[in-house]
């Protein structure tokens, strides 16, 4: 009698066991794939292209396993669940009950940027004209912006009104450092290439009330060490004045760390003015908007209400080009690549800074239909995603490196493509980011 109902239920289970595979497999087959995780803020891979080569190495089964992994029917909604889960049976909470919020090292630089190097004053004299002589011009005119309380978080991150900014902090060697590497980089470069940079900074710097950015808080005096590092030859593009120009234009996201499409087009005019090109005017190209449903970076690591209830709009204008081609390769083994489209309308919701062109990853190359001649390399962070797309108003090729990613050498890869320009384009904790910095020297050797 035992012996019956035992082998019954292990009919059962067999029974039950196969009907999930089969249902899972069925689903796999019917169900539509999807191109984003927009828990995990990356592309999901699609079903490999099968070869002989990835057969004989064994290529071919890590990519199909990597497919299933990624393409499993109800992922996201497991994921979700298992969040859920792990939040009861671990609650990330310390002895006060306040919640410990881990912020991503592309918010902060991980050596701890919050402690100011008191060793030296930063001097904010102004420097002495070359001629001797001082050159008279009108001073920018500096919109105003309407002040309010300012709210303190726990995690270096403050909201003013509905608009959450990270507080920054300089370091005048790891400044100063920052420079000399773009030095190292330069000397080693091709003959004639000319290196421009450009340094952003963040919204704290242009939003909030003085005492954020005064001192060793002052981004611009920040920048300015940076620049009086760099050798004369470097060309030094002013994003910083463009920005604060028109500070009172969406120009950063309020729930994000990141620009918008308008201020990363700002500092593509700055670029323009450094590189001798006539910037494309903004009415001259497609304008798009995409549904104001984003909730960025300082949403999620500080879950304020008031973010939450004021989610920001993504914008964008697409390059004046006649046609071009994007080629992306995500990892650095360089072993596989796609097409992707720039300024992607399709890409929505909590991806929405992806519609640029797309996330980090370690290489993308943009062929136009342009003849100028002119090719560029972008070393960049994150922020150079919703600028790269404007250089596509004039460039022939365009080659963007995250050397996150990246393992090949950059002087390598100017020579090989005969690249004229190289720009090393960074926000202002990307300059002092340990993560960032030991692997952009790794390349630049």
């Amino acid at each position: 009698m035992n012996k019956r109902i035992r082998r019954e239920n292990q009919v059962i289970t067999i029974i039950v066991f196969v009907v999930i595979l089969l249902a899972v497999g069925f689903l796999h087959l019917v169900l539509p794939e999807k191109d984003e995780s927009v828990e995990e803020k990356r592309r999901l891979r699609h079903f490999p292209e099968l070869n002989f080569q990835d057969a004989k190495t064994g290529e071919q089964s890590v990519k199909i396993e990597g497919w299933f992994s990624d393409q499993f029917p109800f992922r996201s909604t497991l994921i979700e669940v298992g969040k859920g889960w792990r939040k009861i049976a671990f609650p990330n909470l310390n002895k006060d009950g306040v919640q410990i919020i881990p912020i991503n090292h592309d918010l902060t630089g991980e050596d701890d940027p919050d402690e100011p190097d008191h060793s030296e004053p930063i001097d904010t004299d102004p420097l002495p004209s070359q001629t001797g002589d001082p050159i008279e011009t009108d001073p920018p005119i500096i919109p105003t912006i309407e002040e309010g309380e300012v709210k303190t978080t726990k995690i270096g991150v403050i909201i003013i009104k509905d608009r959450a900014m990270e507080r920054y902090y300089g370091n005048e060697k790891r400044l100063k450092a920052y420079g000399e590497r773009l030095n190292k980089l330069a000397a080693g470069l091709p003959s004639g290439t000319r290196l421009y940079s450009m340094v952003v900074p963040t919204a704290v710097e242009l939003f909030a009330p003085d005492k954020y950015h005064s001192g060793y808080s002052s981004q611009k005096d920040c920048i300015e060490i940076i620049n009086d590092t760099l050798n004369p030859d470097i060309k030094r593009v002013n994003a910083y004045d463009k920005l604060l120009q028109n500070r009172d234009k969406y120009i950063y996201f309020r729930t994000d760390h990141h620009w918008t499409g308008l201020g990363a087009y700002y500092a593509y005019v700055a670029h323009c003015e450094s590189a001798g090109w006539t910037p494309v005017p903004l009415e001259q190209m497609e304008h798009y908007t995409l549904e104001g449903t984003y909730l960025g970076s300082l949403y999620r690591a500080t879950k304020e209400d008031v973010l939450k209830n004021n989610p920001d709009t993504t914008e964008g204008w697409k390059p004046l080009v006649d046609s071009y081609k994007a080629t992306a390769w995500d990892k650095g083994d360089m072993a596989s690549s796609y097409q992707i489209r720039l300024n992607d309308e399709r890409i929505v919701g909590d991806n929405s800074y992806l519609n640029y062109s797309g996330g980090d990853r370690a290489l993308l190359k943009i062929v136009t239909s342009h003849t100028s001649g002119r090719k560029i390399l972008v070393v960049k962070d994150s922020f150079g995603n919703a600028f790269v797309p404007y250089l596509a108003n004039h460039y022939d090729e365009i080659y963007v490196v995250d050397p996150r990613y990246y393992r090949r050498s950059l002087k390598t890869l100017v020579s090989e493509n005969a690249i004229g320009e190289v720009m090393i384009l960074n926000y202002m904790f990307g300059t002092s980011n340990s993560t960032w910095l030991k692997r952009f020297d790794a390349i630049a050797e």
